[in-house]
């Protein structure tokens, strides 16, 4: 995936010490993506996960994929998984949304097509997902979908298994609510693929269509001035020309036709 910001954290393993990557790790913050951030970058606070995903499906990376995270509580899974924090978690503040959602299926699905799985399933921890909660060594036993509002870790992963099922990074209903504006000074409420293509496009085709500059920099030299200008003056002209062209024509026939009359006399 190509949209992910790497922000990196000093708390990790060299390597993997011996163990290759057998499973996801799913993680609910207990608060905000830009306060996991700090958490990450901190190294006293000996914690890491190799990706944190926001409110807004933004998707930040802590930990190579090559490297062991400290995210499980448990030396054989921080060496093992692949480990996915998601903002929310909270009675009154963070949550977890449904952008969130989707961009945590995207990304799985990545995992799982990068490291050949074909299918996604939880089952405790013989499935290739598991919940942090079910890890032994670990106290956090709300994470991540015990907390209140906790993450619906199953629908994360049906939603990857349809993308996987599909051969696109992207379901019909990801493609159509992707937010091509999603922050920022050019954010756009309703800011998705639908209205991309059913109201900003059309308006920036017949933008591009009346500036385009038919004479390169020639100044006014657009389709605009092209259809109300120039072309009834080159129509006049050509009326003129066929009209010049058709009375020559005519004065010639009728030379011909009084010159056959003459010697017919």
């Amino acid at each position: 995936m190509s949209d992910i910001i790497w922000k990196g954290s000093p708390n990790h393993y060299v390597g993997r010490n011996g163990y290759g990557v057998t499973h996801i790790t799913l993680h609910i913050m207990v608060g905000y993506l830009a306060g996991t951030d700090s958490t990450f970058a901190s190294q006293s606070s000996r914690a890491s996960a190799h990706y944190g995903i926001g409110a807004t499906g933004e998707i930040h990376q802590y930990v190579s994929e090559l490297d062991g995270s400290y995210s499980d509580a448990n030396y054989a899974s921080n060496n093992s998984t692949i480990s996915i924090e998601h903002e929310g978690g909270m009675a009154n503040g963070a949550v977890c949304t449904q952008a969130c959602i989707d961009a945590s299926a995207r990304l799985c699905a990545d995992i799982a097509r990068r490291y050949g799985w074909t299918k996604l399933w939880h089952d405790g921890l013989k499935g290739n997902v598991w919940l942090h909660r079910e890890i032994p060594g670990t106290d956090h036993l709300s994470c991540p979908d015990l907390a209140p509002n906790g993450l619906p870790y199953q629908q994360i992963i049906d939603k990857a298994n349809r993308i996987l099922e599909g051969g696109s990074m992207s379901a019909g209903d990801e493609v159509w609510n992707w937010a091509y504006k999603p922050n920022g000074k050019n954010a756009t409420p309703g800011g998705n693929m639908y209205n991309l293509l059913a109201y900003e496009l059309p308006q920036r085709v017949r933008d591009s269509i009346m500036q385009y500059s038919y004479k390169g920099s020639a100044p006014g030299g657009n389709i605009y001035n092209t259809i109300c200008f120039e072309i009834p003056g080159m129509l006049k002209q050509l009326t003129k020309t066929i009209e010049q062209q058709q009375q020559q024509q005519i004065s010639e026939l009728s030379e011909k036709i009084s010159k056959l009359e003459g010697t017919t006399k």
